[in-house]
């Protein structure tokens, strides 16, 4: 009898210190990016998902909390992100250019990204069964999200090898706001350039970027 008393006491302690942990989080809305890839009929939402998927894998740990934003214009990305209690807002730009022209494409992502998983998030007896399958879920979540996190960067890479040339350049935007500020905390521009055709030149900026934007948020 005693050791199920401290199963449940246990149980409630693990729950009581998910609950604090998670309401110490900072929110970071991420807005879906935009992907400025120079196609003839306009649309720029091929790469756009991935882009957003990695991101939020990388950002997503103890100190932050991150939540796709479905709005497509500042003012509406603004009052969706109060609405969720969003603590910061960050915007990315990704743009290819090809070596001695204009702007590039990464076609082959358009039909991978629609194909991609969004990332989640996510006393007696019956409080027991609960904790279990409370961690069943939260290993489902946690299985979801890392195959959520290899589909993307699989589009991305796949993207990359057959769009990617010799020369090509591809530069990643950011932009990191505070809610309720103008200026951004934190803002730049990371350029990579491909020394050879297919090389994955993108997710080691994603990668950079998602680094400086958590030493921001942390106050590093």
């Amino acid at each position: 009898m005693r050791a199920i008393q401290s199963i449940f006491t246990l149980a409630i302690l693990s729950l009581v210190s998910v609950t604090a942990t998670a309401a110490d989080k900072l929110i970071v809305g991420v807005a879906l990016p935009r992907a400025q890839l120079g196609q003839p009929n306009g649309a720029n939402a091929d790469v756009a998902e991935p882009v957003r998927h990695v991101f939020m894998s990388y950002l997503k740990g103890p100190v932050i909390e991150v939540i796709a934003l479905e709005a497509r214009i500042p003012v509406q990305i603004a009052a969706e992100a109060q609405e969720k209690g969003c603590a910061y807002v960050l915007y990315t730009d990704v743009v290819q250019t090809r070596k001695g022209s204009g702007l590039g494409m990464l076609k082959k992502l358009a039909p991978m990204a629609g194909m991609l998983p969004m990332l989640g998030g996510g006393m007696n007896t019956q409080v027991a069964a609960s904790v279990v399958a409370q961690g069943v879920m939260q290993a489902q979540v946690a299985d979801a999200q890392q195959d959520a996190m290899e589909n993307a960067m699989a589009a991305i890479n796949g993207a990359q090898q057959s769009n990617v040339k010799a020369g090509d350049s591809l530069s990643l935007q950011y932009k990191l706001v505070r809610m309720g500020e103008e200026q951004p905390v934190k803002a730049d521009t990371v350029v990579g350039k491909a020394k050879a055709n297919g090389e994955d030149v993108l997710s080691p900026m994603i990668e950079a970027v998602a680094v400086a934007v958590v030493d921001s948020v942390s106050g590093r």
